[in-house]
């Protein structure tokens, strides 16, 4: 059981404390499109479709006016899948950051009087000893401590 707890606690803590890092790796949305922007991507087919019909060289103002308008879609999508991009990633982001929260907030206060291991009886950390083994006894490592310790190391490794 502890062995356990003492691993699901450090990898949420390391979840927690790279947060940021790990939401750098969910998936791109590309796929994902809304209303208007189906509107734009058919219209953009539409006026692809009509420049089909003309050449290049003969007909060389009506192709290029098409080309404009084609391309002033192409910057509107791109805009707004940059934003709603945005704005799923950070909401990914927050949740699980919420989730890892709450786990961990779960597990310390289910398991806040189990000690995760014992520390060799020759180790005397005396003025810290309080601190490590609350609310355990002397040289234990309690939940609380290894879950802070967890995090704060972890933020201060750079990746």
């Amino acid at each position: 059981m502890s062995v356990i707890l003492f691993l699901t606690s450090t990898a949420l803590s390391v979840c927690l404390a790279k947060a940021t890092y790990i939401s750098q790796w969910l998936p791109n949305f590309e796929d994902f499109s809304t209303s208007s922007q189906r509107d734009l991507l058919r219209v953009k087919r539409e006026l692809q479709t009509e420049q089909q019909q003309f050449n290049k060289m003969d007909d060389f103002a009506k192709y290029s006016k098409i080309q404009r308008k084609i391309n002033a879609i192409d910057q509107k999508l791109k805009l707004s899948k940059d934003k709603e991009n945005y704005v799923l990633k950070m909401c990914l982001k927050f949740w699980f950051h919420i989730l890892c929260s709450l786990l961990l907030f779960g597990l310390w206060i289910t398991y806040r009087q189990i000690s995760l291991f014992k520390l060799p009886d020759y180790v005397d950390l005396r003025p810290f000893n309080y601190f490590i083994s609350y609310p355990n006894g002397k040289n234990q490592v309690s939940l609380h401590f290894w879950i802070i310790t967890c995090s704060i190391v972890m933020r201060s490794i750079q990746l």
